[in-house]
C-alpha cells in the first residue's frame, strides 16, 4: 500500500514542479495577510473591501507576475491607506510574498507571461528605472549585480523594504510612479536577470 501511494505521489510532485505551482505556504500566506493588516482594507479573504479584490484566477494574483504589477502600480495609494489607517507599513521579504501569493492565489494560477529581455530593457528604460537605477549619484542601487536571482517575489519585497526611498526620490526628480502590466513585470525580470 505504502509502495503504491508513493508511486502514485511521485508524479503528482513532478507535475506540480512543472506546473509553475508557487513552493509558498498557503497557510503562512493567510496568517501574514490577517498579521499585516492586509484584510482590513482587502477583506479577510481577499475578496475586496474599500480596496480591490485580490482573490481569484481572474484578478490581479492571477499569476505571480500579475500581483508584483498590481502591487507595484498601486503602492502608492497602498501606502497612502496605510498611513492613513495607522497601520506600520509592513517590510515583506520575498519568502512572504510567495506564501501572500499562495493565498491569494488559492493554488491556481494561469502562469506567469513569458518575459524577453529585451522589452524589458525597453520597459525599464521607458519607465524611469534606468534613470535611478544606472546612474551612480542617485542613491539606487545597481540591479546589475543581482543578475540571475530576480522573481516576481524579490520584486514585491524590493516595493515594500524600498519603495518609500524610490518613490522620495521619484518626487525629488519631479517623476511619477509608473504603472506596470504583468507582461512589462516579466520582461522587466528577463532583462533583470541577464545583466551582468
Amino acid at each position: 500500500m505504502i509502495r503504491y501511494l508513493l508511486v502514485l505521489a511521485l508524479p503528482l510532485t513532478i507535475l506540480a514542479a512543472l506546473s509553475g505551482c508557487s513552493r509558498g505556504a498557503a497557510a503562512r500566506g493567510e496568517k501574514l495577510f490577517a498579521s499585516l493588516k492586509c484584510a482590513s482594507c482587502h477583506g479577510d479573504k481577499g475578496q475586496g473591501g474599500s480596496a480591490p479584490a485580490l482573490a481569484g484566477s481572474s484578478g490581479p494574483v492571477s499569476s505571480p507576475d500579475a500581483m508584483a504589477a498590481a502591487m507595484w502600480s498601486h503602492a502608492t495609494r497602498m501606502w497612502q491607506a496605510v498611513d492613513a489607517a495607522k497601520i506600520e507599513r509592513p517590510q515583506i521579504d520575498a519568502g512572504q510574498a510567495e506564501d501572500l501569493y499562495a493565498y491569494l492565489s488559492g493554488g491556481s494560477s494561469r502562469g506567469n507571461p513569458v518575459g524577453a529581455a529585451a522589452r524589458g530593457q525597453q520597459v525599464f528604460e521607458a519607465k524611469l528605472c534606468a534613470s535611478c537605477h544606472e546612474q551612480v549619484d542617485t542613491g539606487a542601487p545597481n540591479l546589475a549585480a543581482k543578475a540571475g536571482k530576480f522573481s516576481a517575489f524579490s520584486m514585491v519585497s524590493a516595493l515594500w523594504q524600498h519603495g518609500a526611498g524610490m518613490l522620495a526620490r521619484m518626487v525629488a526628480q519631479n517623476k511619477q510612479w509608473q504603472v506596470l502590466s504583468a507582461q512589462e513585470m516579466a520582461d522587466i525580470i528577463a532583462y533583470l536577470n541577464t545583466r551582468k
